[in-house]
């Protein structure tokens, strides 16, 4: 059957084109059956992660035209046209089957949407349909999570004469896009507001195959989390001038990845969480003493949680205890007890280009030294926890083992293993971003947590606030269970006055013009990570600038936009929220950061029960209410929320609006 786009003469019984992937007609020569959304996702589930296909669906109509920040990946195979003629159709099929296989998976494991599918590669977007406050970084570790299992896809093919290595190319930027409808396919219709496609188009082409180039954006964003080579600059087409090109090369992985803004340049001390360490502080010295406890500290997306952590690294009496760290990831829902394998690794100093030999025998020697006459006992559990492949004797002991007598076995295991680590030296365990783990994960930490009960343990739980699944269950359960041996931070926004001093410290210099301390501290509303990002913002635009060891204003002052950093995390939340809730927060924000309900009933015509959807809103502290002028009024927590919501709205429906 020849394809009608590229000509190319494929099977009778093939439904898309082995050279192009475009669909083809049935043979009959009727005109093609019109898909339905639903039937045509049908057709490529079994590509997708479990899941992932009610997750499409749920959002298939709650996407509309709107202006996102995305990182766009391009990504395409080097020598296609000539392997397709050396193979013939069927086997080019075949190929591209498995290898779009291992694109997708990895592209939906790191939450990208793939877009477009086309002969010899995709393009795919990460933070679209769904806002990603990390989506370069999850690009990049995409990326190179598709160059290593393409590398052991044709390490296996190398049975097969016919087929040659596989190598990718990949090209990635960031930037603008304006969002449309999904409409009656799989494809969420895309157009670049400016080229921030056009540009990862020409990473791609520019990369050597089995490399992945990005632009200036995408390196500034990430260039704290993985390791570059500076390729200078290269002239691309379309562009009057030739532009920076970075080549990725691997993962900082020996460098525990930093939180929201920690790899930036400006820095100030700990600003007016003074009474908050002295209460974590406090908890260590009892562990120390005999007396475990449980720990959560909760708060919004860079209020300081995690830096409250690492301050307490610092402390002395961090020396007489053992520390074990583990995070939860964004992806982590998909990956199950992925914190606790975490710690496991960091206590076994298990590094990740270990390979499993290495990391086995990490393990083996980690667990001899606490429970030496048990290791045949212990090791098999707790490596089958951490995915590790076992032979011989350790083989044996989990051979026929499955389930839920599995489960138990392994928790036994590694409570066992806790328990003895405390016998030796006081316990300390910290899980960040817990709000973002599997329930496999949360149902194992709280069987855990009763180990403080009896042991010298503190378990340190860093979450968000409106997860029910995780943190909010966790809070409940440990409220009921172990109200003695429970205590709860909650991380609240710095006032006005330590806003200024958090200012001061970052520049490091005294007689910055008030009004630009005032613009910073009224955008950011005593988020710390906010102000952060708001004065590097300043300073990278040109909105501030030093002069005669004074900084001083510009006029561009008048025009900075939210940074791109406080956007995605803002609009991550946004995202999350049922349909008719998004809408009537963004007619919200273009009455402004204060709305009196009266006015937003009169306009939000459309949306029913807008109380119940007001109240949820201030539930998980995007709105807040109060009474003046004798009305009810609500505003947003944070004016760069507000700024956020309003420009993701487009042009003509925000006039329309207005």
């Amino acid at each position: 059957m020849k394809c009608p786009k590229c000509q190319f003469e494929n099977p009778e019984e093939m439904q898309f084109c082995g050279k192009c992937g475009h669909e083809l007609s049935i043979p009959s020569g009727l005109p093609p059956k019109e898909l339905s959304f639903e039937e045509k996702l049908k057709r490529i589930q079994r590509y997708l992660p479990k899941g992932l296909t009610e997750k499409i669906l749920a959002q298939k109509d709650k996407i509309e035209g709107e202006r996102k920040q995305v990182t766009i990946m391009f990504c395409d195979m080097k020598g296609f046209t000539p392997l397709t003629e050396k193979l013939g159709p069927e086997d080019t099929f075949s190929l591209m089957d498995q290898v779009y296989e291992i694109l997708i998976h990895k592209v939906h494991q790191y939450e990208g949407t793939v877009n477009e599918l086309r002969g010899d590669g995709i393009l795919a977007l990460f933070g679209a349909p769904i806002a990603l406050e990390d989506a370069p970084y999850q690009a990049i570790r995409a990326a190179i999570a598709i160059h290593r299992e393409i590398a052991k896809f044709s390490e296996k093919q190398k049975s097969h004469s016919k087929i040659p290595p596989v190598f990718l190319r990949i090209g990635i930027n960031t930037g603008a896009v304006v969002v449309g409808s999904v409409g009656n396919d799989l494809r969420v219709q895309f157009t670049a507001a400016g080229d921030t496609i056009n540009m990862a188009a020409r990473m791609e082409g520019l990369a050597e195959p089995g490399t992945t180039y990005v632009a200036e954006k995408t390196f500034r964003l990430t260039k704290g989390l993985f390791r570059f080579e500076a390729l200078g600059k290269k002239a691309v087409k379309g562009k009057a001038e030739a532009i920076p090109v970075y080549k990725i090369l691997s993962v900082k992985e020996d460098v525990y990845r930093p939180r929201l803004g920690s790899e930036r340049m400006i820095y100030s001390k700990m600003v007016g969480r003074d009474m908050e360490l002295n209460r974590l502080e406090l908890q260590v010295v009892k562990a120390i003493n005999g007396e475990g406890s449980v720990v959560n500290i909760i708060g919004e997306a860079g209020i300081g949680k995690s830096r409250l952590v690492a301050e307490l690294k610092k402390r002395d009496v961090m020396k007489r205890v053992t520390t074990l760290e583990g995070r939860a990831i964004s992806i982590g829902r998909n990956l199950s007890f992925y914190p606790i394998i975490d710690f496991l690794k960091q206590w076994a100093r298990i590094r990740a280009d270990d390979g499993e030999a290495t990391a086995l025998g990490k393990l083996e020697t980690a667990v001899r030294g606490v429970f030496p006459e048990d290791v045949y006992e212990a090791l098999p559990f707790v490596a089958t926890l951490m995915g590790m492949n076992l032979s011989g004797r350790y083989a044996e002991r989990v051979k026929g083992i499955e389930g839920e007598a599995l489960e138990k076995l392994i928790l036994k295991n590694v409570r066992d293993l806790l328990i003895r680590a405390t016998e030796l030296n006081p316990l300390v365990i910290v899980v960040e971003d817990l709000h973002w783990a599997d329930t496999s994960t949360i149902d194992f930490m709280e069987s855990l947590f009763r180990l403080a009960e009896t042991r010298r343990i503190l378990f340190v739980n860093v979450f968000r606030p409106g997860h029910k699944e995780t943190g909010d269950r966790i809070v409940e359960k440990i409220r009921e269970r172990l109200p003695v041996y429970y205590v709860e931070i909650v991380v609240e926004p710095l006032d006005e006055q330590m806003s200024e001093a958090l200012i001061d410290n970052m520049l490091n210099i005294s007689g910055l013009h008030h009004a630009v301390i005032g613009q910073i501290v009224q955008r950011a509303s005593g988020n710390p990570f906010f102000i952060e990002e708001v004065v590097q913002s300043f300073i990278d635009e040109g909105a501030v600038v030093l002069t005669h060891g004074t900084f001083e204003v510009t006029e561009k002052i008048r025009t900075m936009a939210v940074p791109h950093t406080i956007n995605d995390v803002l609009l991550s939340r946004i995202d999350m929220l049922e349909e008719k809730t998004r809408n009537l927060l963004k007619l919200a924000s273009v009455i402004g950061r204060n709305f009196f309900y009266r006015i937003l009933a009169d306009v939000a015509t459309t949306i029913e029960d807008i109380d119940s959807k007001l109240s949820y809103l201030k539930e998980i502290q995007i709105i807040r209410e109060r009474r003046r002028m004798g009305e009810i009024e609500y505003l947003f927590k944070h004016a760069l929320a507000q700024e956020a919501t309003y420009e993701s709205i487009l042009f003509h429906k925000r006039k329309e609006l207005h």
